[in-house]
Parts: structure tokens; C-alpha cells; sequence
């Protein structure tokens, strides 16, 4: 890494800061579909992104060439953008930096697994749906994909760290088919260790969904109780993630400005993204300007505690930095954004959440989340599931929308199921809410 310090400093020459960041990611994705292999892929990236700040203005650039020419030319680019950059109080660097040893978060037993073992995993994958429901007659498709990804990054002040690390995700499809009329659903799991995805709950779950919508149809507009599966749970809360970031508060769009500190749901309603969190997909001890990772409570018992704030959107707002600055890649410039996102489980069991009234909607799949607005927190989406009367399924339906605003949906929050999942940098147990409008 001294070798591009000098690089950089040497190009830049004096009175500029500077931020260096080097990512290389190796990723190998492994497909399949009714128990036959499909698509194997394997890539490599390597690139380097530069930020240099020089009296409140910035720049940036990137190469994929990490030569000592090549990254001169990434420092003098970097300037010259600097140059159209009006100037921003909110464009700094960090200046104290932590010294922290990263702990290794690196499945190197996972990564040795063979091609062939993993298309094995796959099919097997697709068989154990099967198992579950005769009505399972196959997969569209399953994947297997791996993230190996190392990371350097280094400022003008001090700040040095990096770190090796692991990902692991898996996608699923179940088709169920009686009496001519086919439903499918998916499932998803993501972990730093492929140990940390449960294939088994995959495949009982996507059986489930799948089949449970078999002979869906319409249903009369009324106000009912709803649960919201654990997975339907978590999509919602990425739907309408925004809202709890800097970025959003300094843009001025979220509903929550200004209601720091104030009832904005339930009491049984705590929100939580934690930067620490054990083989989180998001964990590290550092975030990606080098400040320290921590727990921060978004709500705790139904009051909005603040927002996640990267270092650029704690100088604009006049608060401390909370952990949350992020890069997508090295493409790109850091911003505020979630680590390891989740609703606090509770104490119920999903049929404990299920025989709670007599007559619940149980909803198994959302359409449409990039339409919810976080700027007024309203939604409209489509939903399909299953119609309950006292615990027991009386009808599937399909094709109904579920509307209203997130505020009034957290405010009646009267159950959270024990049965927290995550689902990548997202989670939630199965929720129930009092009256959710139901209609065609």
C-alpha cells in the first residue's frame, strides 16, 4: 500500500487530501434447473478509486489498471473533476482514524468446495422441495454464487486498513402443479459462511409458498387482520430503508425528518441495523470511511431514535457519524446506506400469530416494492396468500392489493413472531398487523 501512497502524493503534490481504495472480487456463480446444471460463470475484478478534496471541493476517478502510469492518471482525472465541483461543507475525510485489528471473516472451507459438489447442493436443493409437497414438480432455476472479495483502503490522514472476506448467496424456485393450474414461488438466503445457509428451511419454505397458492383467487375489500410471512416482513423493510438514511434527511426525502425522538409505531416495534452483527453480510468493525461500526437502534419501542449517517451526511446534518457509510465498489463514492438491517424478533410462533383472530390474511408474496414512496411512507403493492379462519386455511388468494402508509402499519403492530430471519442485509420475523385494507 506505501507504494501507492507515494503514487498518489507524488501526483497530487501538495495542499490536497486524498482517499485511496483497491477491491479485487472474484465471483463464481453456479446455476441449475430441474435437476440439471444450467449456467456455471466465473470473473475477476480488480479496480482502484480514487477521492481527492482540496478547499471543500472533490473529486473522483477509477481505473482497473493499478500500474504506477495508470494511477497517476486516476489522481490527475480525479483533479480535473475536482475542478467542476462546487464546494461542499460535507466534503471530508476522515481525520481520526481508528486503529483496529479487522477480524477474518473467510469460509476457506467453503470456497474449496468443487464445482461439481456445489451443482449437488443445487439439486439436492430442488429435490428436498420436492420431498416436501408432491405437488413440487420442479425449479426454474437455483444458484449457488460466491464473493471473494479482498479490499485496501488508505487517507492522506493515517487511515490504513483491509481485509479479506467471503460471501455466499442462494436463490430458489419451486412450480407446483395440480389440476392444470401451476404457482411458483422463491427463496432467498445470503451468509459470509456457506454453513449459514439453511438449504433445508429453503426448501420447506419455497414448498410452502408454493403450494399454499394452488387454487388462488379474488377477494372482497375489507379491513382484516394481516401476517406478513418473515420474508414479505423483510422485503417491506428494505422497500422503505431510505427513509432511515443521511443521505435521505440531507436530500429532504423521508418522511421522518424531524421526528427524531418522537412515537412513530408501536411499542412492541424496535428496528435495528448493526454494523457488528455476527457473520452479518454487512459486518465489519470498520465502515467504509474507517469509522468504527456499532449498534444503532433506528427505533426502539415504537420511537424514531435517528438516522445512519456516513461521514458526509454527519457534517451536513451537525451529528457524529454512525457507522453507516458503504461503497457499492470501488466505482463508486462512499455513501450513507445499511449494514445489517432487522425488525427485533419477539415471542410468538407463527400459528400463535396465525389463531390470533378469527379470520387472517396471511400474505406470501408482495409485487411491486419499488413503488412505495419514503417521502410520505404510502404504498399500494400486489399481494398473494392465504385466507385463514381461525388458524386454518380456507382459501388461497391472488392478484389483491394492500394499501396505506408504512406510519400506519408499524402503529398497528400487534404481534412479532419469534422466527427472524435475514434475508442478506435485511431481516424480520413474521409480523401481524391489526387491519391492513384488503381488496381486488
Amino acid at each position: 500500500m506505501e507504494n501507492f501512497r507515494k503514487w498518489v502524493e507524488t501526483a497530487l503534490g501538495s495542499g490536497y487530501e486524498y482517499e485511496v481504495y483497491l477491491e479485487s472480487t472474484e465471483k463464481l456463480l453456479v446455476e441449475t434447473s430441474n435437476e440439471q446444471p444450467e449456467n456455471l460463470s466465473k470473473s475477476k475484478e480488480l479496480g482502484l478509486g480514487i477521492r481527492v478534496i482540496k478547499d471543500f471541493k472533490q473529486g473522483f476517478a477509477y481505473t482497473t489498471e493499478v500500474s504506477q502510469d495508470s494511477v497517476i492518471k486516476c489522481v490527475k482525472k480525479a483533479v480535473e473533476s475536482l475542478e467542476l465541483t462546487p464546494k461542499d461543507e460535507g466534503f471530508v475525510l476522515n481525520k481520526n482514524p481508528s486503529k483496529i485489528e479487522l477480524k477474518t471473516i473467510y469460509d476457506s472451507e467453503g470456497t474449496s468446495i468443487s464445482v461439481d459438489d456445489r451443482i449437488e447442493m443445487l439439486i439436492n436443493l430442488e429435490r428436498l422441495a420436492k420431498r416436501f409437497d408432491r405437488r413440487i414438480v420442479g425449479s426454474r432455476k437455483s444458484s449457488l454464487k460466491e464473493l471473494k472479495v479482498e479490499v485496501y483502503c488508505l487517507n492522506s490522514y493515517g487511515l490504513e486498513y483491509s481485509y479479506k472476506t467471503t460471501y455466499f448467496s442462494c436463490f430458489t424456485s419451486a412450480l407446483a402443479v395440480e389440476n392444470g393450474e401451476e404457482t411458483i414461488s422463491y427463496e432467498y438466503r445470503a451468509g459470509r459462511f456457506i454453513k449459514d445457509i439453511d438449504f433445508e428451511e429453503m426448501a420447506k419454505d419455497v414448498s410452502f409458498k408454493a403450494v399454499s397458492q394452488l387454487g388462488a383467487s379474488s377477494y372482497e375489500t375489507k379491513v382484516i387482520p394481516v401476517v406478513f410471512f418473515r420474508d414479505s416482513a423483510a422485503l417491506l423493510l428494505e422497500a422503505f430503508s431510505p427513509m432511515f438514511l443521511g443521505d435521505s434527511l440531507v436530500k429532504d426525502k423521508t418522511m421522518l425528518k424531524g421526528k427524531e425522538n418522537t412515537t412513530v409505531g408501536s411499542p412492541m416495534l424496535t428496528i435495528i441495523d448493526d454494523g457488528l452483527l455476527e457473520n452479518g453480510l454487512g459486518s465489519l468493525e470498520l465502515d467504509a470511511e474507517g469509522i468504527p461500526s456499532r449498534k444503532n437502534p433506528v427505533i426502539e419501542k415504537g420511537v424514531f431514535k435517528g438516522f445512519l449517517h456516513s461521514l458526509y451526511t454527519a457534517v451536513k446534518c451537525g451529528v457524529e457519524p454512525t457507522g453507516n457509510s458503504v461503497r457499492n465498489s470501488f466505482k463508486s463514492l462512499p455513501t450513507s446506506g445499511i449494514r445489517n438491517l432487522y425488525i427485533e424478533k419477539g415471542t410468538y410462533s407463527l400459528d400463535d400469530l396465525l389463531n390470533a383472530h378469527d379470520e387472517t390474511f396471511l400474505v406470501l408474496d408482495l409485487m411491486g416494492l419499488h413503488t412505495v414512496d419514503p417521502i410520505s411512507g404510502d404504498f399500494s403493492l400486489g399481494a398473494s396468500g392465504i385466507i385463514l379462519k381461525k388458524g386454518r386455511k380456507e382459501k388461497a388468494v391472488r392478484g389483491v392489493v394492500i394499501g396505506g402508509n408504512v406510519k400506519d402499519l408499524w402503529g398497528k403492530l400487534v404481534g412479532i413472531g419469534k422466527d427472524l430471519r435475514m434475508y442478506g442485509h435485511v431481516g424480520s420475523p413474521s409480523l401481524l398487523i391489526e387491519g391492513i385494507t384488503v381488496g381486488s
